[in-house]
């Protein structure tokens, strides 16, 4: 499970539930590199359902009357009536750093969160609690987050420039698994690259795949659970010596937050991929190797050695 300012939470592409936090998250990019919009003013939750069939058209302000204005494109009046929760709205709610959040029920439960480091300008983040926060999200089902967004700012028309962007996540009912037996859990984890150019500063990704070998397990069931989240991602990168036999001489410590030799600035996909941001900028060419930990259950489960090269 993944975390946001301390607080558990599941990211919406892991079977969150309206009875646990959602992380909702979106990123922006322009023309290949992340990118803060001039303002990101509101998130609105609107359901996706018989009528909607997948597209948010009938939510969408398309009336003739109203082309060439601001208004047209963005929600109609009568969709207002069908949104299930409200973010930001007000400039003390927007563009907070995570660790205001204090969980649900308090003043910034309904803030809009901007990133977690100045690395990931164009990252926002929201958290859905339809336990406490948010009464009317209540029910399993597909939605909508529907983010309001002036990309840039226009000095002609401050009412001008504004458009939403729409994503999808589920809830589920199913989120709680039981079985006969104590989980027989396994892991595989690969590196994605194995050589790299000195003085790039490439995002690290090593793939996790989970395996359980219970025997008596559906296959249905085996899916459900394989979608569960890695905790506690650590990485650590180490230069071997090859003046020495291949000893290791030079501990590489990566930025934030450190234990020994493990770097815990590392980000954890829905599918399960560890990733890091690595900068050789101040390093030398030659034979590193990368190792990552985490925990699933009550295991820890260490990497092997993933060998790189900076050439």
């Amino acid at each position: 499970m993944a975390s946001f300012n301390n607080f558990s939470v599941v990211k919406r592409w892991n079977r969150p539930s309206v009875l646990m936090k959602t992380l909702l998250e979106t990123f922006f990019t322009n023309n290949g590199t992340y990118f803060k919009p001039y303002s990101v003013s509101t998130v609105y939750i609107l359901p996706d359902t018989s009528l909607t069939n997948g597209s948010p058209d009938i939510y969408i302000n398309r009336q003739v009357s109203d082309m060439g204005t601001p208004a047209y494109g963005l929600l109609n009046a009568s969709s207002l009536s069908s949104v299930q929760a409200t973010f930001g709205g007000d400039i003390s709610l927007i563009d907070l750093n995570p660790s205001a959040y204090q969980g649900a029920g308090t003043y910034s439960a309904s803030g809009i969160y901007s990133g977690s480091t100045s690395a990931d300008p164009g990252h926002f983040q929201v958290v859905l609690d339809g336990s406490r926060s948010f009464l009317e999200f209540s029910a399993v089902g597909k939605y909508f987050d529907v983010w309001l967004v002036k990309d840039f700012e226009d000095a002609f028309d401050a009412s001008s420039g504004w458009q939403l962007y729409w994503n999808k996540f589920e809830v589920f009912s199913d989120r709680i698994v039981t079985f006969t037996e104590p989980y027989q859990v396994t892991t595989k984890n690969k590196l994605s690259q194995k050589y790299l150019q000195l003085s790039s500063i490439p995002t690290l990704r090593i793939t996790t795949d989970v395996f359980l070998a219970n025997r008596n397990m559906s296959r249905d069931l085996k899916d459900i659970w394989r979608e569960q989240v890695i905790d506690n991602a650590e990485i650590r990168i180490m230069r071997r010596n090859p003046r020495t036999s291949g000893l290791i001489t030079k501990i590489v410590p990566g930025p934030g937050p450190t234990q020994g030799d493990w770097s815990r600035e590392t980000n954890v996909s829905s599918e399960n991929t560890i990733t890091f941001t690595w900068d050789t900028t101040q390093l030398e060419a030659g034979d590193y190797f990368v190792q990552c930990k985490y925990t699933l259950l009550e295991q820890t489960f260490v990497s092997e050695e993933f060998s790189l090269v900076l050439r």
